[in-house]
């Protein structure tokens, strides 16, 4: 016992000494790093694939709309690289900070599904698309990838029983067959007007050849350029004709580094670049140059007219394509300032060099060219640059550096599709100058009618023989008038958004480019009378041209009015004396508007009427005989556009929200002679009243007014037809009417209701045989 006391007792053991707080929280993140994919099962990585595949796919069609110029295959796969090293990176990063917070979700998965829905909010944002739609892209098509990762993950896993894998098939196949049924996806009701009409009254038609046709001439074809351009042979070491570089600096100021490095060059050294189309002949020819608009400067636009140019030449034009594409849009170079007054300059500039190669007497162009008779066609910006190139004192009055185009003189100018934008506060205005623009209705690019802008500022000369047209075609867009250019009106991704089905086929509305064009060339600068019919009334050529709907708007030099509406703000008191009243309607004086809600630069008078019998009279003094053209048949001529939209019944689909929607506009139109000898007869005798086209813009109707910040919610534009009644006829009903002493002329509305616009009425010679 006295030695167990003597014993030492054994120290006490020390407490574990506890790790620095640094290392017990490492070791924790370590932890919750190799518990971060805990939950990403098979099923889950599956989803992840689907993801991965939907948003590579998003991002290669991406690339393709910002191509860097190196190659379709580089950028391609630049992208999908870029999306993949992104996605893991994100996707990782996510991933473990829900590990952290220990959520019980598969955190990979959800952290790949975040990435890909900012990623492509991001890329549908830069497309303009919107907020809102964006947002919705976004989260649809990584949902489609998600949701198609995890049907295939199912399918594969061993796990989900056989009877849920069947289900889940069955209901992606009946999903799939029904889809263009859902609701979201089926538009409204297309109104009784927007329909082709039929019953049209017959109309001679030409006797002329199909101005489309080749001609008799043997075609040349062959480029003028720089002699060095690094980006393409034909203008650089496979040019037939070198040409002068041309300084634009005066102009432009803001030239990126990036577009330098591109092309080769900077706004100092602008090549003129040309393709050349030129019939086999004595000569010496009409010149055409035809200059395409903006789109993406790696993706060249000017091969895209050969169709006209080869066509033109076969029938004694010199045809020239212009190319423009160093001033295009980039997304990686932007756009030069001042792009449209530099296009409108580089047209004058190649006239310039043009007459230099004429005057040389070693090159194609040697005699061969008839400066006095030029033409320019436009396409796009192209279109509003032809007009300013042909009104060039508005805006380069000072610029001496053109003072040898005195010798030349622009006789016609054609616009396809064109820009009306304002450059220096200014617009264009065309005297004594053949003016005609084409248009669609389906054009998601320029979607509103520029070239009408441009119709309203022309003028004529009294009694000069010169006149200007525009044709409307519904089912036409932008893009399909030139061969490069594809089918889609925007740039991608969002022209994947764009609806064509409802279109015309790009050969057939190449068709109508080519009789309107050869038709107006012949007339303007080889002095042909055979195809003047047609820019009056469309159905003169209809053998010519694919079925769909047009509208046409004509006046020449010979037309006198009695109602531009534009004079004043009286609505009584009209052109050359005549009064106006209205019984048992609305009347109003408003602007023309566009698509848009923009003002299109004319008034006219508004007629709305609701019980069938109202009218709108215009009163000739006894002066306005004076004023006939002595001995001339003569047609009454007047300009009416449908404005139902406005009407109760249609929302701003288009649709009909009443059961038996709104009827085209019945009007009857008396005229009436000083002898008290009166005529009525129903409008639809001369030309049925048109129907304006309905365009559905996008590919689903959810689409329709939030896309591009709303830019096609309104599915219509009212747009003008020009209608003209032979005197004759009136005369052939009553023989005592007396058409060279007009007192008056009365417009019956006879249909339950309706709202139109009617503007530049009056009187005009007759084109009819």
């Amino acid at each position: 016992m006295e030695l167990e006391l003597n014993t030492p007792l054994a120290p006490l053991p020390l407490p574990p000494r506890r790790k620095p707080a640094f290392k017990r929280i490492w070791a924790w993140l370590l932890r919750r790093g190799r518990a971060t994919l805990r939950f990403d099962t098979a099923i889950w990585r599956a989803a992840i694939a689907g993801i991965w595949l939907v948003l590579s796919a998003v991002l290669v069609v991406t690339a393709l709309g910002m191509p860097t110029g190196i190659g379709v295959l580089f950028d391609a796969a630049a992208a999908v690289l870029l999306g993949t090293v992104g996605m893991a990176a994100a996707g990782l990063a996510l991933a473990y900070l829900l590990s952290l917070a220990y959520a019980p979700v598969p955190r990979l998965t959800a952290g790949a599904l975040a990435f890909a829905v900012f990623a492509l909010w991001f890329i549908a944002d830069k497309a303009n698309l919107g907020d809102w739609m964006s947002i919705v892209l976004a989260g649809i098509v990584a949902g489609i990838g998600f949701a198609g990762g995890l049907f295939i993950g199912a399918l594969a896993s061993e796990r989900v029983p056989m009877a849920l894998k069947a289900a889940l098939i069955v209901a992606v196949t009946l999903s799939g067959l029904t889809f263009e049924s859902w609701p979201v996806n089926v538009y409204g009701d297309v109104p009784a007007d927007a329909q082709l009409i039929e019953g049209e009254p017959d109309i001679a038609r030409l006797a002329a050849d199909n101005p489309a046709a080749d001609g008799t001439y043997a075609v040349k074809s062959f480029t003028y350029g720089s002699g060095t351009d690094e980006k393409r042979s034909e203008f650089g070491a496979d040019a037939a004709l070198t040409s002068e570089s041309v300084d634009a600096s005066a102009y432009i100021h803001r030239w990126k580094w990036v577009r330098s490095l591109f092309w080769g060059f900077d706004e100092t050294q602008l090549p003129l670049n040309g393709r050349v189309w030129m019939p086999e002949g004595d000569g010496p020819f009409p010149l055409v140059l035809i200059v395409h608009g903006n789109h993406l400067m790696e993706q060249f636009s000017d091969d895209g007219y050969a169709y006209l140019g080869e066509m033109l030449a076969s029938r004694g034009f010199v045809a020239v394509s212009v190319d423009e594409n160093f001033l295009n849009y980039s997304f990686w170079g932007n756009i030069p300032d001042n792009d449209m007054k530099v296009r409108a300059w580089m047209l004058l500039k190649h006239l310039q060099q043009i007459e230099a190669f004429d005057r040389q007497a070693d090159t194609p162009f040697s005699g061969k060219v008839d400066l006095a008779r030029v033409a320019l066609i436009g396409h796009s910006r192209g279109g509003q640059a032809v007009a300013m190139a042909a009104d060039r004192g508005k805006w380069f009055a000072s610029d001496k550096t053109l003072a040898s185009l005195d010798a030349v003189r622009i006789q016609a100018v054609v616009a396809i599709a064109p820009t009306d934008t304002t450059v220096d506060k200014k617009k264009a205005q065309l005297k004594d100058t053949y003016y005609l623009s084409l248009q669609g209705a389906s054009d998601g690019d320029v979607d509103t009618f520029g070239g009408e802008r441009q119709y309203i500022r022309s003028s004529f000369s009294p009694g000069s023989n010169r006149f200007k047209a525009t044709l409307y075609i519904g089912e036409a867009n932008h893009s399909r008038f030139n061969t490069s250019w594809g089918t889609m009106d925007d740039s991608l991704p969002g022209g994947l958004l764009l609806r064509k089905g409802d279109m015309m086929e790009a050969d057939d509305q190449r068709q109508v480019a080519k009789v309107y064009v050869s038709a107006f060339l012949e007339t303007a600068l080889h002095d042909s009378g055979d195809y003047r019919r047609l820019f009056q009334d469309y159905r003169a050529g209809e053998a010519w041209l694919p079925q769909a709907t047009y509208l046409n708007r004509y006046e020449d030099g010979s037309f006198v009015p009695l109602a531009r509406i534009d004079e004043d703000y009286n609505k009584t008191k009209l052109t050359n004396g005549a009064t106006a009243s209205a019984e048992r309607l609305q009347w109003s004086e408003a602007a023309a508007e566009d698509r848009d809600g923009n003002d299109k630069g004319t008034r006219g008078a508004v007629l709305e009427w609701k019980q069938g019998d109202g009218s709108y009279s215009l009163r000739l003094p006894a002066s306005f005989d004076a004023l006939h053209a002595s001995g001339e048949r003569q047609d009454f001529v007047f300009n009416m556009t449908n404005l139902e939209r406005d009407l109760p019944g249609f929302d701003g689909d288009g649709a009909k929200n009443s059961g038996s929607g709104i009827p085209l506009p019945q009007i009857e139109v008396e005229l009436e002679s000083r002898n008290g000898a009166a005529v009525r007869m129903p409008l639809s005798a001369f030309k049925a009243v048109t129907p304006l086209p309905y365009t559905h813009f996008t590919l689903f109707p959810w689409m329709e007014k939030n896309a591009m910040n709303g830019k096609y919610k309104d599915p219509t534009e009212p747009v003008f037809q020009t209608y003209s009644l032979p005197l004759e006829r009136f005369r052939a009903a009553n023989p005592a009417f007396e058409p060279e002493h007009l007192s008056r002329a009365t417009f019956y509305f006879t249909s339950d209701r309706g709202k139109v616009m009617l503007d530049d009425i009056g009187l005009a010679d007759s084109l009819s045989p």
